[in-house]
């Protein structure tokens, strides 16, 4: 089907868009800090993107685009690393008014422990695979931020509620439910154990863009002297 990697791209983004007017959360108020800080974050993803198109580590299935590319990458990978974003940090909004007085210590270590341990078992698989290596390295980054960032205790809830419709978006791209896949790999590059279609790799991947762009959201907010309208709804309810 022509344009279905853009259908995703719409449909990722149309949800947050829609209730990003709602009074309670009022995402409207973050959407120029969250196009600063996703513009910022697609940065070394694109060119990491672009780098590994051109060494055949991953490819696209032109059945499914519209055909229009800006260096070799289509316009719908392009806009993903601004989609998924809006789509996550929104997610990560709504978890702050919504769970602002639960307290998610053990949680958090749970999924950080979780993540060093996925890690530790994809290296064994094929460390030597470019999209293994990368993606682990990526991950490590993010997760020293995490670490050593202020602590942001709904990182934890809203990464796991984002992978969700990530997977499920992923899965259409990597050939769930289609006839053949969106996004092709090079077997040689990853570990080529799957979730269903998805690589391994992915949820690492993914993990590395979403809570990437949560801690530089949160970071320019600081620099910013600013609060999330979330976050100051939350504190005037509290008793």
């Amino acid at each position: 089907m022509k344009g279905l990697y853009l259908i995703l791209d719409v449909v990722t983004l149309l949800c947050p868009l829609i209730l990003s007017f709602d009074n309670r959360v009022r995402y409207v108020k973050s959407w120029g800090n969250v196009l600063l800080a996703s513009t910022a974050i697609a940065i070394p993803f694109l060119v990491w993107d672009v780098l590994f198109t051109e060494k055949g580590v991953w490819g696209f299935n032109p059945e499914y685009l519209v055909n229009i590319s800006i260096f070799g990458l289509p316009i719908e990978e392009i806009l993903f690393f601004w989609v998924v974003p809006f789509a996550c940090v929104f997610i990560y909004e709504c978890c702050k008014f919504y769970f602002r007085n639960m307290s998610w210590r053990w949680l958090t270590l749970g999924v950080q422990v979780g993540i060093l341990a996925y890690l530790v078992f994809l290296s064994t698989k094929n460390p030597s695979g470019w999209y293994t290596l990368t993606t682990t390295i990526a991950t490590v980054i993010t997760l020293y931020f995490w670490f050593s960032g202020r602590s942001l205790p709904q990182i934890s809830i809203a990464y796991l509620l984002c992978l969700i419709p990530f997977l499920v978006v992923n899965g259409v791209l990597t050939g769930s439910w289609i006839e053949a896949p969106i996004v092709w790999y090079n077997s040689k590059e990853f570990s080529d154990v799957r979730m269903g279609t998805i690589p391994m790799e992915d949820a690492m991947y993914g993990f590395s863009l979403i809570v990437a762009n949560i801690l530089l959201h949160e970071q320019i907010l600081r620099w910013r002297g600013m609060k999330s309208f979330s976050s100051e709804k939350a504190a005037a309810l509290k008793p």
